[in-house]
C-alpha cells in the first residue's frame, strides 16, 4: 500500500471512529434512560408513601379496636358494680353509659372513614404495583436495546481502532508526523486526493504550472492552496 493511499485510508478511518465516537457519546436512548430511571425512582417513592400511610391507618384502626374493647368492658363494669336500688347510682350508671355510647359512635364514625381510606390506598397500590412493574419490565427491555446498541457502535470503534493502528505504524516517521499536524489543524480532512487537476477538498483547479510541478513530485505533497496533504498517484482499488 503506497502512502498516499494509506494516508486516505487513515484518514477514512478517523473519521469514521469520530463520528461513532459522537454518536455512542450522544446516544438519546441514554438520555431517555436516565430520564426513565429518575421517573423509576419517583414512582418507587410514592409507593413507600403510600406503603406508610396504609401502615398508619392499620395502627389507627388497630387502636379502634382497643378503644371498642376497652369501652365494653367499662360498660361491663359500670354495670356490674352498679346497684339498681341506689337512685344516684343509676344516674351515674346512665351518666357513664351515655358518655362510653358517645364514644362507640365516635370510634364507630372514625374506623369507617379510616376503613375508606384503606380501601382507597389499597386501590392504589394495586394499580401503582402494576405500573410499576410493567415500568420496570420497559425499562429493563430500553436497556437491553440500548446495551445492544452501544455494543454494535463500540465493536465498529475497536475493529476500526484495530486497522487504524495497522495502518499509522506502517506509515514512516515522517509520514506520521505530518499527518498528525495536519489532521489537528483542519479538524480531521487532513488528505485530499488529486482528481485531474482538481484537489477533492478544497475543489480549487491546479495551474498549468503546478501541475508541472506535481509532475516530479513523489505520490503526496502539499496542496499550493490548502496545504492539506494532497495524494498524487493512489493505488487501484
Amino acid at each position: 500500500m503506497s502512502t498516499g493511499t494509506s494516508l486516505l485510508a487513515l484518514q477514512d478511518i478517523d473519521l469514521a471512529l469520530a463520528r461513532d465516537r459522537a454518536e455512542l457519546a450522544a446516544m438519546p436512548e441514554i438520555a431517555e434512560l436516565a430520564k426513565k430511571r429518575r421517573a423509576y425512582q419517583k414512582l418507587k417513592s410514592d409507593a413507600t408513601k403510600l406503603y406508610a400511610q396504609r401502615k398508619d391507618l392499620e395502627t389507627y384502626l388497630s387502636e379502634l379496636d382497643q378503644a371498642e374493647s376497652d369501652a365494653n368492658e367499662d360498660i361491663a363494669i359500670a354495670q356490674r358494680h352498679t346497684d339498681t336500688s341506689d337512685y344516684r347510682g343509676v344516674q351515674q350508671l346512665e351518666q357513664e353509659l351515655s358518655r362510653l355510647a358517645k364514644l362507640l359512635d365516635k370510634i364507630a364514625y372514625d374506623r369507617a372513614e379510616y376503613t375508606k381510606q384503606l380501601e382507597e390506598i389499597d386501590s392504589k397500590q394495586a394499580y401503582l404495583d402494576d405500573y410499576i412493574t410493567k415500568f420496570e419490565s420497559a425499562v429493563i427491555a430500553d436497556t437491553k436495546a440500548a446495551r445492544a446498541k452501544a455494543s454494535d457502535i463500540q465493536q465498529r470503534i475497536d475493529a476500526g481502532s484495530a486497522k487504524r493502528a495497522s495502518i499509522y505504524d506502517a506509515l514512516s516517521d515522517d509520514a506520521k508526523a505530518r499527518y498528525d499536524a495536519a489532521s489537528q489543524r483542519f479538524n480531521g480532512l487532513a488528505v485530499e486526493r488529486l482528481v485531474g487537476n482538481v484537489p477533492s477538498v478544497c475543489r480549487t483547479a491546479l495551474q498549468e504550472s503546478s501541475m508541472s510541478d506535481l509532475a516530479h513530485a513523489a505520490d503526496i505533497c502539499e496542496c499550493p492552496y490548502c496545504h492539506r496533504i494532497l495524494v498524487i498517484e493512489q493505488e487501484e482499488s
